[in-house]
């Protein structure tokens, strides 16, 4: 099925959804909770959203995680409308998770508000939010150093492409774009 769909929703912006293309991708906690502050809640967030790559064949390519909110960039497949399907499923298991996991929470009546997405249509927005994705814990104060912090790939990649990696980073500034996270 590589062909795009474009969806109108009642209460929502019209959606595309294009096959193979790069998806940046930002969720977040409802009300602005910090759900996430603990290790625990970030490994099953991150296991969830690998479980519904896996499932719906969507790549995760590069991800962070905060206290209350994440960015990611996938990698659509060929059927990309799996999107809201892959974070309806990956939102509802992680808050079950915490719920069992964390008793503070069991009354919470939501975890999760929702998730925004941008179809990346050119190489300048691809590399400006990956450099967002990586920087992201500096933005926001967790780290002063972005290899400094556990819960996201740059970390990860740094160690095997540093060069490239500085690179982007002079190359794609990422505090240029604007991104919805008034976290």
């Amino acid at each position: 099925m590589d062909k795009e769909i474009y969806k109108v929703y009642a209460h929502n912006p019209p959606h595309l959804f294009r096959p193979n293309a790069k998806y940046f991708v930002t969720g977040a906690t409802y009300l602005k909770k910090h759900f996430l502050a603990s290790e625990s809640s970030k490994t099953r967030l991150l296991f969830s959203i690998n479980k519904g790559c896996e499932k719906y064949r969507w790549m995760l390519e590069n991800w962070v995680i905060l206290d209350n909110h994440y960015h990611l960039m996938l990698n659509t497949p060929a059927n990309a409308n799996t999107l809201s399907i892959l974070f309806d499923e990956g939102h509802k298991f992680t808050a079950l998770w915490l719920k069992e996991n964390f008793p503070e929470l069991k009354e919470e009546k939501r975890m999760f508000y929702n998730y925004w997405d941008s179809c990346i249509t050119y190489e300048k927005s691809y590399f400006a939010r990956l450099n967002y994705i990586y920087f992201n814990p500096v933005k926001h104060g967790y780290v002063k150093e972005a290899s400094d912090y556990l819960w996201g790939s740059y970390r990860l990649r740094l160690r095997e492409e540093s060069n490239y990696l500085n690179h982007i980073k002079e190359k794609y500034p990422w505090n240029k774009i604007t991104v919805k996270d008034d976290f």
